[in-house]
């Protein structure tokens, strides 16, 4: 297999759903990826990215590469369709891999977010991409059905899982010291747990809080001094996750706003706290439900966090045996072998629709292009 995948940038989910189940076909030399990027047309052309130049030096790529598959990650960028047509004309399955609802990004993400998503050329680029490309994998069923919402009829393809990894850091019966919340402009999400957090950080002295990534400390935690840790973000995500372990969460919290775009949203960080042996505690009736289930996480109402992080906190037995909970299911249900396959499924199935013609291109206007 000879993989081009296309992307704004290396985004972490073409590293965490992409690069990592194949890791070891890669390293094997059974599979081979070449990723563009945005960002690299961007370096090589500045104003000029939407350019024939542009273009020209993608369509020479392409013929070095001579991809089996081409796969764009949530792309939003110039020459989509131009890049789908070479895909047609060379009859070399396409897909599209979306985990987020990218045609319909709220403001609640910031204004730099939204303005990015929602500028008129990369909508059209996306809608593009997911009605021409030979297959749309979807991240969840919940996203499949919002796509369909938005009238995308094209071939939608669900797995099982999105996300994989393996135990990091195994559970440990240990004194409670440090809460913590990864977060990447998700303040409007934070902010649900937050009044419960600071309670629970008068009433336990020796407890910290850390946030990892791009969300501002809130001034109402001042008043905790240097017990409030604010990490930079990682962008390699292997680097991340061996970060993440050694800051040795006992709790992390993962609250999620009642709002449309989280309804199709993944489990990320359950999978990545629970491999770092961290205890989950997380918004219930959003996304988090099932892999909480049966011991696996504590699920909470807006009003219910101060409470699951004191019982958690206050009983360090408790909040081992959630994590052995936790991890066993992490082992049975979210194995990276179990991602690659359903990766290489998804690759082959691209393939069959590709060559039974059920998708036919639509001719592309100059705007995507």
């Amino acid at each position: 297999m000879r993989l081009l995948v296309v992307a704004n940038a290396l985004i972490p989910t073409v590293q965490l759903s992409l690069l990592m189940p194949l890791a070891k076909h890669i390293s094997s030399g059974k599979c081979f990826v070449d990723i563009l990027t945005e960002q690299q047309l961007k370096k090589q052309f500045g104003a000029s990215l939407r350019s024939a130049g542009a273009a020209s030096s993608i369509e020479k790529r392409w013929r070095a590469i001579r991809p089996t598959h081409i796969i764009f990650c949530r792309y939003s960028g110039p020459h989509a369709a131009m890049m789908l047509a070479l895909a047609k004309a060379s009859a070399v399955p396409s897909i599209y891999c979306i985990d987020d609802d990218l045609l319909n990004v709220p403001q609640e993400l910031g204004p730099e977010k939204f303005a990015f998503h929602t500028d008129p050329l990369r909508l059209q680029a996306v809608r593009y991409l997911l009605g021409n490309a030979d297959l749309v994998y979807c991240s969840n069923a919940r996203l499949e059905q919002r796509l369909r919402e938005n009238n995308i009829a094209g071939h939608l393809h669900v797995g099982q899982i999105f996300c994989a990894g393996e135990i990091i850091s195994p559970a440990e019966l240990r004194p409670i010291r440090t809460v913590g919340y990864m977060g990447f402009d998700h303040a409007h999400d934070f902010e649900i747990a937050l009044p419960g957090l600071i309670k629970v950080l008068r009433r336990f002295p020796d407890v910290q809080f850390e946030l990892f990534g791009k969300i501002s400390k809130p001034a109402v935690l001042d008043e905790f001094g240097d017990r409030i840790v604010v990490l930079p973000v990682v962008p390699d995500y292997g680097e991340f996750l061996k970060a993440l372990a050694v800051r040795r969460w006992d709790v992390g919290i993962c609250p999620l706003a009642p709002i449309d775009f989280n309804r199709v949203k993944n489990i990320n960080k359950w999978i990545e706290y629970t491999a770092v042996g961290t205890a989950v505690v997380a918004t219930k009736g959003m996304v988090y439900d099932e892999c909480c289930a049966h011991g696996c996480g504590l699920l909470v109402g807006p009003s219910e966090w101060e409470g699951a992080l004191t019982a958690l906190v206050a009983d360090p037995q408790r909040r081992f045996q959630q994590v052995q909970t936790a991890q066993r299911s992490f082992v049975i249900n979210y194995s990276i072998e179990r991602l690659r396959d359903q990766v290489l499924r998804m690759l082959t199935q691209a393939k069959i629709v590709s060559e039974s013609g059920k998708r036919c291109a639509v001719l592309p206007t100059e705007s995507v292009s």
